[in-house]
């Protein structure tokens, strides 16, 4: 077998065998796909269509713990429970269970684990740079839910839960989405815990994209928890949110990338010229004791690693890494951690982990005199961007954006490209890593063509969620999101049960900081919409009283909350409404009924649908933008009528191809999503090159736009390739899906606004408290 690997000057060529001490040269199959794997289950269907024809109210009539009552309707005391209990809940309307209904059950922030996850070995086909999974198993971790029916439930109370309202919501299945590929079929989608298998042998769950009706939960039930574990738990996962690298550093230093340069200022800028500025260029935030949790600064030693990295010496004659230090890069969300690195050997190297992108620096006023500044986890990064994948050395650039690939159907051909100009003005607070993948490399992320951001979303309330990355059901919620990491940036395996669960249980916690989010946010907002003196009777209202006070003391605030309030449940509701302040049923829409601005990601194209997203401390998410692209500015453009509205100009400002309109001075905290362009209206835009990179190379930038399908050229611009978004409703579909027709998205993404202008202000200011 002859195998490749990369070294300065190009490629060498060495004839080894397949396996050199366990590392694999090759993929060795491809990865399952659903088209051909999954079919329509008619008995599961005719179940859950038997269980949506009787939808009554849950009620929960009794509470035992271990067999003994604790609790009754009607009762006023709160139960205690201990991690482990096995508690049955019997009443009426519980319906079918999480297979055949839509179903949750909620103890505090804790969702209880309705699906056994089940964690495979990873590999590294180190040629390829393609992460995939064997059908080895290394670990589990099993559901907490024992048994559902009608009348009685009973489950377990989970290791990582801590005290709270107990609520069982349920939701019926009332059908499935149709293929937009296969019309009058069922759309079904393989078990995203085993889509990275390679195996001839091992055999797939699949599932239809379901249909969901509204949700009904029953009345909270006031529960303690006994949970000595809890703190050490939480303490034990703030280190694998803050500490941790996933195993990225090393990755990247496979692909050349040099982190050390960077946060270093020794890194060039090919757009701008010059030094690159972390801060600047992609929203890193220096690491500051108080602004941050200690574990964010000081070295944490991992005993065992959250995921091992999989990647013994090829070169060296080291063993894969199991545990290791990490430490400080002085950068939030940035850390060195110890690792094999297979061409180096052992060392540590910067990668980051998620308070990079989910970790946002806000100051302000707790109380009068009571100044704060912070990192708040889960809150959306407005500023990291996509920037640090262009940054060179003088010896080094990240692999695949100065390359030779073949280009899509409608543009072919393998030609020198260069990625640099498209990535550098990639929309921020967004990510599109599957571009900087190499078209052919194998991947189930290779570079498709299809420009399609996706925002970073908020995740300081996320655990009631159970569709997770905008997966279908079969994708168990926030904790199945992270048994899969996905290879676009980097990371490489599935985390153990053991730091899977303690990093749930510090997501639980993650909310302690939304009061004063709300309550800055809407401060802020009436100040800069000129309407506090109006709402508060005290123009020089400051916000640190405001934000002691609490919006609820203002009668005209609380007023005006109260009409948006009666407008969302008239206008939001049938999507953005559930029983448990998440504020998503989690229907999933098609893709030809919500549409995007961007063309649709990997994951929305599988599901061929999005799910109607949760919402919370949106005053902070607007300003990395707005849906799951983030191209819509601000709350009120999104709720705005007139953005709903072909030929208004709100609509046409957003959606039809035209010259740049005048700036806007914005204000405190309003900001846009391309903060390139920071005209309001603006089209997004890319630069076009009068050379082909800054170093000569002859990798065309130019050719790798264009080869998008939907950057056009326009004759009042001739600097600039335009998003074209009327072409792309017009034609996305048959190239992009395999469908036979365009699949016809609607006029505007997200076509839901308020029904006229006069309540969008209220509506606004009511969905800045949630």
């Amino acid at each position: 077998m002859t195998i490749r690997y990369p070294i300065r000057g190009g490629l060498a060529l060495l004839a080894v065998p397949l396996l050199l001490s366990g590392c694999i040269t090759e993929l060795p199959g491809e990865f399952p796909d659903q088209e051909t794997l999954c079919t329509f289950d008619a008995s599961r269907e005719a179940q859950r269509a038997a269980s949506a024809a009787n939808f009554p109210q849950p009620e929960i009539q009794q509470l035992l713990v271990n067999g003994e009552l604790r609790w009754s309707a009607g009762s006023a005391n709160a139960p205690q429970l201990n991690t482990g209990d096995e508690v049955t809940l019997k009443g009426s309307g519980f319906g079918g269970g999480t297979d055949i209904d839509f179903s949750k059950i909620m103890l505090g922030n804790t969702r209880i684990l309705e699906t056994d996850l089940r964690m495979f070995t990873q590999y590294l086909a180190i040629n390829d740079q393609v992460n995939f999974e064997s059908d080895e198993q290394f670990d589990s971790w099993d559901k907490n839910i024992l048994s559902w029916n009608d009348s009685e439930i009973r489950f377990r109370v989970p290791d990582h839960a801590s005290s709270g309202p107990l609520i069982v919501q349920v939701q019926k299945r009332t059908g499935f989405n149709e293929s937009l590929k296969h019309p009058g079929q069922a759309h079904n989608v393989i078990d995203a815990q085993t889509s990275r298998i390679i195996s001839d042998t091992f055999e797939h769950d699949c599932d239809v994209v379901s249909t969901l009706s509204d949700a009904k939960s029953t009345t909270p039930i006031a529960v303690s928890v006994n949970n000595p574990g809890f703190e050490q738990l939480v303490e034990k996962g703030r280190q694998a949110f803050w500490s941790y690298d996933y195993n990225i550093g090393v990755a990247h230093s496979v692909r050349k990338l040099d982190w050390n340069a960077i946060f270093n200022y020794k890194a060039n800028d090919p757009i701008a010229g010059g030094k690159a500025d972390p801060a600047k260029l992609f929203g890193a935030v220096k690491t500051v004791r108080g602004e941050v949790p200690d574990e964010a600064i000081d070295d944490v030693y991992f005993n065992s690693y959250p995921m091992a990295t999989p990647i013994p010496g090829f070169l060296t004659t080291q063993p894969a890494k199991f545990k290791g230090n990490t430490r400080d890069s002085d950068w939030v969300g940035y850390r060195y951690a110890e690792a094999n690195e297979p061409y180096k050997g052992n060392g540590e190297w910067i990668g980051f982990n998620c308070a990079s992108c989910h970790g946002y620096k806000v100051s302000y006023e707790k109380a009068p005199g009571q100044a704060i500044s912070k990192v708040i986890p889960g809150l959306p990064n407005p500023n990291w961007s996509m920037k640090w994948t262009v940054l060179q050395t003088l010896t080094n650039t990240f692999d695949g954006i100065y390359t030779s690939e073949e280009g899509p159907a409608w543009n072919g051909g393998k030609k020198d490209i260069a990625k640099d100009m498209l990535l550098y003005h990639m929309p921020a607070g967004a990510g599109e890593h599957n571009m900087v993948r190499v078209v052919g490399e194998g991947s189930h992320t290779d570079n498709d063509y299809q420009f399609s951001p996706i925002a970073i979303p908020n995740v300081t309330n996320y655990m009631a969620i159970r569709r997770s990355l905008s997966h279908t059901e079969s994708y168990v919620g926030f904790e199945g999101s992270y048994i899969h990491s996905e290879e676009p940036d980097g990371a490489q395996g599935a985390m153990s049960k053991e730091w899977l669960e303690a990093l749930t249980a510090y997501m639980t916690t993650l909310d302690q900081d939304d009061d004063d989010l709300r309550n800055v946010g809407l401060y802020r907002w009436l100040k800069y919409s000129n309407k506090l003196s109006a709402q508060t009777g005290n123009a020089q209202l400051s916000e640190g009283e405001f934000v002691q006070s609490g919006w609820q003391q203002y009668a005209d605030v609380s007023a005006a909350v109260n009409r948006g309030k009666a407008t969302y449940e008239r206008d939001c509701s049938s999507c953005h409404s559930d029983g448990l302040g998440a504020n998503t049923n989690e229907k999933m829409v098609r893709l030809d009924e919500v549409g995007r601005f961007f063309t649709p990601t990997i994951y929305q194209k599988e599901t061929e649908s999005v799910r109607a997203t949760f919402l919370r401390d949106l005053y902070w998410t607007q300003h990395r933008g707005l849906l799951s692209d983030g191209h819509v500015r601000n709350l009120e453009d999104l709720v705005s009528p007139q953005r709903c509205t072909p030929g208004s100009n709100l609509y046409n400002n957003y959606y039809t191809l035209h010259a740049p309109v005048r700036p806007d001075a914005g204000g405190p905290d309003h900001v846009t999503p391309f903060p390139d362009l920071n005209r309001k209206g603006d089209v997004f835009r890319v630069p076009k090159s009068k050379y082909l990179t800054k170093l000569d190379k002859g990798y065309k930038r130019n050719l790798f736009i264009e080869r998008h399908k939907y950057f056009v050229s326009v004759p009042w611009d001739k600097d600039h390739y335009y998003w074209d978004y009327q072409k792309m409703r017009a034609e996305y579909g048959p190239d992009e899906m395999g469908t036979a027709e365009p699949i016809g998205m609607p006029a505007a993404p997200h076509p839901w606004c308020a029904q006229n202008s006069a309540e969008v202000d209220d509506l606004v200011q009511y969905l800045l408290t949630l």
